[in-house]
């Protein structure tokens, strides 16, 4: 199908072209006159305008028709035109497209790069967009293709012109020595028509940026059958004055590179080169082994960038692998114009302590986790343990042939409000809060005395026996409790506990209080090594606070219903 399509356009094109009867074109005759194969050539699709119909031939006008009556009367949208070839071997009429080579279609100007005999030939443009009584508004330029015969005097296709200066142009296809017989001459400027030049040289003031361009002169040469236009081409290049110091290296900035043995490597000599007319930079690599000096043979060093004042030139050599050889070589940028050059060292290290590093940064991330894993475990150690017990279903109580899992002690002669403010009395936590905490909730068995204690009994030694039956003594300390006789309770415990190894007791802070001189010894001494929970008045009242985490830390194992 897309065939089909490509056949159907090429055909309609085909048609359209044979349908397309150039001798009604205004024709107008060209010479191109080359000296050397690199000269450049454009034809610009000059449509005639009336006030311009001499300088055309048309077979149709007849010499009674006047300007008003050309096809090209109206105006034209230059910028969008179609150019035609007919070569001059006879082939068939054919367009020109922006793909045909070496022939470039910009906008409604065709650039030849390159001298060519098969150039010769018929060239035809017209506007693409036209009426239909616009058919015959195109122009035909014959264009005859020839080298120059006398190059004595021949004036350069190129011309460099240094801003700031003052500079002239002159028409290659004529003598440059001296104007005074020279034609009249038409100059164009990258396609506009320079309108006041019409000698053979153009005299510059200060030459500006704007002068750079191509410039086209046309002249018309007769001989008793015909008269031609002959074309040349001058390309313009505004340029500064040449640098009068040396390339300054970029890269390397430094005189040693850690490197890592094994690794792939590129290295690069970057360089900025002052504008010389004449010179081109020289920027390369070399390698320094022992006294040995060799050029390591890389690509051609690449522009990346470009001003009118400098160039920045950059050259790499590649590495597959960095070894033992190449630590020991020195690197040498070397970049030259023709004021001096510059040179920079490299000297490839071996990059240390990289396994020290890994290992140092392991060591440490190790320690730190190690610190962070003990200041958690520190932190919630009471709650490992008590997880840990609740799966492993331990009961330490079987067998030890005891009664009570903790004896409470607390002063009980006093409802003494403690001074951290608290609205709770000793005999408040010791009656209440205990036993619905401790025995309510996690299933143990507390002694209280004003609860439990059978009446009638002799105190010391009623306390001793109860002390003996429990697993834990629990001692709620206060200023009343230090100070009156149930210091007894506490005394009794530790000598008990001495000899007792299930034995264990627990005091509770209760509030703020000085140890009196009367205290005993022993107790003095079992103040400073017991465990001591700090009561922290109604924040430690909850069932889940951080109190009764530390009592359940302390209390015996127990497997019952209360753990679950």
């Amino acid at each position: 199908m897309l065939y089909l399509e490509w056949l159907f356009l090429w055909l309609v094109a085909g048609e359209r072209i044979q349908g397309f009867n150039t001798s009604d074109c205004f024709t107008k005759k060209l010479l191109w006159t080359y000296s050397e194969r690199s000269e450049k050539f454009v034809l610009f699709c000059d449509l005639p305008e009336p006030e311009k119909s001499h300088f055309y031939d048309r077979n149709q006008h007849s010499p009674t028709q006047g300007p008003e009556h050309l096809p090209c009367s109206g105006s034209k949208d230059l910028s969008d035109v179609q150019w035609y070839l007919q070569p001059q071997n006879g082939d068939a009429l054919k367009e020109i497209t922006k793909n045909d080579s070496p022939i470039i279609l910009e906008q409604s100007t065709l650039h030849f790069f390159t001298v060519e005999m098969n150039n010769a030939g018929s060239y035809i443009c017209r506007p693409r967009i036209r009426s239909p009584q616009d058919e015959a508004c195109c122009v035909k330029m014959v264009l005859e293709v020839k080298p120059k015969t006398n190059i004595s005097h021949v004036c350069p296709h190129k011309k460099d012109l240094t801003l700031g200066s003052i500079g002239d142009i002159y028409c290659p296809s004529l003598d440059c020595q001296s104007d005074v017989q020279s034609p009249e001459v038409t100059w164009y400027q990258n396609g506009r028509l320079l309108s006041e030049e019409r000698s053979n040289r153009i005299q510059l003031g200060e030459i500006y940026d704007f002068h750079q361009g191509t410039y086209v002169c046309d002249y018309t040469q007769s001989d008793n059958s015909s008269s031609w236009t002959v074309r040349a081409v001058v390309q313009v290049r505004t340029i500064v004055k040449d640098t009068h110091v040396k390339p300054d290296i970029l890269e390397p900035i430094v005189d040693t590179l850690e490197v890592e043995l094994g690794k792939p490597l590129t290295i690069y000599c970057t360089a900025r080169f002052g504008f010389q007319k004449d010179f081109k930079p020289v920027l390369r690599w070399y390698s320094k082994d022992s006294n040995q000096q060799l050029e390591i043979l890389t690509s051609e060093g690449r522009s990346v960038q470009s001003t009118f004042e400098d160039e920045i030139v950059k050259c790499a050599v590649h590495l597959k692998e960095v070894t033992q050889r190449d630590l020991r070589k020195t690197f040498i940028c070397f970049a030259q114009n023709s004021i001096g050059n510059t040179t920079q060292s490299l000297q490839l290290k071996e990059k240390k302590g990289v396994v020290f590093l890994y290992i140092l940064l392991g060591t440490v991330t190790t320690l730190a986790g190690m610190l962070m894993a003990g200041a958690l475990l520190y932190m919630y150690w009471i709650e490992i343990v008590l997880l840990y017990r609740t799966y492993q279903r331990k009961d330490e109580t079987l067998g030890d042939k005891k009664e009570f899992d903790a004896f409470i002690s607390y002063a009980k002669w006093s409802s003494f409000e403690s001074e951290a403010g608290s609205s709770l009395s000793e005999e408040t936590l010791a009656l209440n809060l205990f036993p619905e905490v401790l025995e309510n909730k996690y299933g143990y068995t507390l002694f209280l005395l004003e609860r439990d204690m059978a009446p009638g009994g002799v105190y010391a030694e009623d306390i001793v026996n109860i002390i003996k039956k429990s697993r834990r003594g629990i001692f709620i300390l206060s200023p009343n409790y230090v100070n009156g006789p149930s210091v007894f309770e506490l005394q009794a415990a530790v000598n008990l506990a001495l000899n007792d190894q299930t034995l264990k007791l627990i005091l509770i802070k209760f509030c703020p209080f000085q140890e009196p001189e009367s205290l005993p010894h022993l107790v003095k001494k079992a103040l400073r090594v017991l465990p001591t929970i700090t009561w922290r008045g109604l924040k430690s009242v909850p069932s889940n606070s951080r109190f009764w985490t530390q009592m359940r830390y302390h209390m015996p194992v127990k497997n019952s219903k209360g753990f679950t």
